[in-house]
């Protein structure tokens, strides 16, 4: 099959970091400028604007040709208006690969010219590109005596500055082909995945448009309305809910200790102090209400939506090292947890919407109540349901049940859990894996756990114990619940009267150490807060000795497989290889997940003297090189050398640059976990399609399809996307959705 590189330079008066290349191309002053491409590895030839599609090129696309760009959705939007405008033919969707999508899968950078140098390619991408973008494809100023409009600099004005955009395309298409040639090409099962994740993007989610407008001029009433009200409880000292400076100053002038007015302080400071002067817990809750900002994802969806009020283009295909999807533009990943009076509520959408769009902050207090009624807590609740389906549609939606849970113990073998999980499949009476997990940490009857118990100690260790997280972890998580430090005190003498002598004095010898390192949010958690995080960890990995077992099997398995490269080593249902200059991890799908440049690098043990006190503190595991470096200065004292650690590159999330990092167990079989549960989503996604279900959306664990009204069954839904692959066998998967108009959460 011919192979054609293809790269695209265009202009819109559109932005499009801000709304997205669907909105980009809907301008009518979109243009595609000029386009360099290869044929079968051929030299680089040249389109402009103006030219007819060149007649080799038309031939290969309509015999097939296999088209590859980097970022290829932007190429195929190219295609698009070139076959609109143009007069070009417009190839298949699946005769399109991409090489950004290749990147992402061998965990490379996405960017070209971060790619380029990960790869080290003997030609690299042109840095002087985005001072040759500005000038040719965004909007210019009108000149003087220019009538108001959209005007862009000509090639004919710049002629020689246009040789040299020419010139850089040509480079993009070079170094994206020397890429290419580098890069382990997609699976072809994976390539119907990203092709299933293209057609996914080009339906696009359906925003209420008018509800959304009327909603932040709602929000921007209310904003005025908190902030007014923030005036006059403080006297004019604090203009604004937003100037958290001056009011963390003025809560000070009371005579009240605040450090930050941050959401964590704020709500710590109003649930655990029941003697705060009457004017601070006013401005201080007003604060808390002003500082929603989720009515910001409202502007997103209205800047992205297309003329058909559609957002396109919103789901990056292996947008994490996991092979999982991560969003662009909208982010449906991180929509607001409901609260919980809100939740029970069940607000009727048609009387919640009606009253939105009345632009009304008065009026929703009046009919939901002065709890839920708070404009801006409940347009934060609603976010999810300004996503609706077409007229004569429904959303039908389902999400699997405690994946990440049911896939860990599945990978590691917790048998225990296995049963129960199928013991609750078959009859969801029985007491959840929640109350089964909190009642073999106290060690009590499944009878004994009461509604709190299962939510402070099972849930919340459920979600964050499984991949070898401590104390830190436990308290995030509670956290994110919005548990306060009294509610884990309060955790600490079940928790304690649960625990043996041994478990006891290994616990408190924990803090100790932790409290002269200040590691372990010791500083935010009081000893007894601390204890009970501490003894639940250590509870729940006796309760789940297969899983915490499985972290030092894999740890020990990718060690093994760095040390000999060739080697296969495997543990936990995953098989690890060094090949090619990469760490490869096989997984139960036959997926493999990549890691970069694997090396050992060695530790050892040592005790460090506390800056402070000059005490040396309890042995811990350091770097060699930086505990020598420390025993040069007298600050550390190395005692004996222990296992060596594997690291490797990726992608960092926050820099999205390749950046080293190191392996442990609890990560690798998270990122095993994570994989996998992406995998069994990717089988549930296709048969959803197979079976007529168009899917719209989908969010780590959820699918969300759009379907004419009257089509398809929530139960038959439900039990579609459960029915497993034959590499999943044993695993327990169940799910629970439900359909209606507008997107909800249950």
């Amino acid at each position: 099959m011919t192979a054609i590189e293809i790269d695209f330079e265009t202009r819109s008066d559109v932005n499009l970091k801000t709304r997205g290349a669907y909105v980009y191309f809907a301008s009518p002053h979109a243009r595609v400028l000029i386009g360099s491409y290869k044929i079968d590895h051929g030299p680089v030839q040249r389109w402009q604007h103006g030219q007819p599609c060149p007649p080799t090129l038309r031939k290969e696309i309509a015999a097939g040709a296999t088209i590859s760009a980097h970022n290829a959705a932007f190429e195929i939007l190219c295609f698009i208006w070139l076959a609109q405008n143009a007069g070009w033919p417009m190839p298949r969707f699946d005769q399109f690969r991409c090489t950004a999508a290749t990147a992402a899968a061998m965990s490379l950078p996405r960017a070209l010219d971060d790619l380029g140098a990960a790869l080290a390619l003997p030609v690299q991408k042109d840095k002087e590109g985005q001072r040759l973008i500005r000038l040719f494809s965004l909007p210019r100023r009108a000149r003087k005596g220019e009538p108001p409009g959209v005007y862009f600099n000509e090639p004919e004005d710049h002629p020689e500055e246009f040789e040299k955009f020419k010139a850089y395309c040509d480079r993009d298409v070079e170094t994206e082909a020397a890429a290419d040639r580098r890069m382990v090409p997609l699976s072809d099962f994976e390539q119907s995945v990203w092709q299933l994740s293209e057609t996914i993007n080009r339906r696009g989610i359906r925003i209420d448009r008018r509800s959304a407008r009327s909603a932040l001029r709602l929000a921007a009433k209310a904003k005025n309305a908190l902030d007014a009200k923030m005036r006059a409880v403080t006297d004019r000292a604090v203009g604004k809910c937003s100037e958290v400076a001056k009011l963390t100053a003025w809560v000070q002038s009371r005579g009240v200790e605040l450090t930050s007015a941050a959401k964590a302080d704020v709500s710590d400071l109003l649930a655990d102090y029941d003697d705060l002067p009457g004017d601070v817990r006013k401005a201080l809750g007003l604060r808390q209400e002003a500082a929603k900002t989720s009515v910001s994802k409202l502007t997103a969806m209205l800047n992205r939506a297309d003329a058909d009020g559609r957002v396109r283009g919103t789901f990056m295909y292996h947008g994490a090292g996991t092979g999982r999807w991560t969003n662009m533009g909208v982010n449906f990943a991180n929509m607001p947890r409901y609260r919980r009076a809100f939740e029970d509520a069940h607000l009727r959408h048609d009387v919640l919407f009606d009253a939105i769009r009345s632009e009304e902050p008065g009026l929703l207090p009046l009919l939901f109540g002065d709890d839920i009624g708070r404009p801006l807590d409940l347009l934060s609740d609603s976010i999810r349901s300004f996503v609706w389906a077409a007229p004569g549609h429904d959303l039908l939606q389902a999400d699997y049940s405690g994946i990440e849970g049911a896939v860990v113990a599945w990978l590691a073998g917790e048998d225990w859990k296995l049963k129960a999980l199928f013991e609750i499949i078959a009859d969801p009476r029985l007491p959840d894996m929640y109350v089964r997990t909190a009642a073999a940490i106290l060690g009590v009857p499944v009878s004994a756990i009461t509604k709190a118990l299962r939510q402070a100690i099972g849930k919340t260790s459920e979600l964050a114990l499984g991949f070898g997280g401590g104390v830190s972890a436990f308290y995030a998580m509670a956290r994110t619940y919005n548990m306060r430090l009294a509610e884990l005190e309060a955790l600490y003498d079940p928790v304690w009267g649960s625990a043996d002598v041994a478990r006891r004095e290994k616990a408190e010898k924990r803090y100790e150490s932790a409290l002269k390192k200040g590691e372990s949010r010791t500083a935010e958690l009081s000893r007894t807060a601390w204890l009970a995080c501490e003894l639940i960890k250590t509870g729940w990995r006796a309760a789940n000795s297969a899983i915490a077992q499985s972290w030092k099997d894999l740890e020990s398995a990718v060690r093994g497989a760095v040390q000999t490269p060739g080697t296969v080593t495997s543990a936990a249902r995953v098989s690890y290889v060094v090949r090619g200059g990469f760490l490869w991890a096989l997984l139960p799908s036959g997926r493999c997940l990549a890691y970069g440049m694997p090396r050992l690098k060695d530790q050892v043990w040592v005790s460090r003297k506390d800056p402070k006190t000059g005490e040396w503190l309890d042995d811990e595991v350091m770097d060699r090189d930086s505990a020598q470096a420390g025993e040069r200065h007298g600050v550390v004292e190395i005692k004996g050398a222990t296992s060596p650690k594997v690291t490797v590159l990726g992608v960092d999330a926050t820099t999205r640059k390749w950046t080293r990092y190191g392996l442990y167990g609890g990560l690798i079989q998270e990122n095993n976990t994570q994989a996998v549960a992406r995998d069994i989503l990717v089988s549930g996604m296709l048969k959803a399609e197979a079976a007529g279900y168009p899917v719209i959306a989908h969010v780590y664990d959820e699918i969300i399809t759009e379907v004419p009204r009257g089509f398809g069954d929530v139960k038959a839904f439900e039990r579609l996307i459960c029915e497993l692959p034959e590499w999943a066998a044993g695993l327990p998967l169940t799910a629970g959705g439900w359909r209606g108009k507008r997107y909800r959460k249950e």
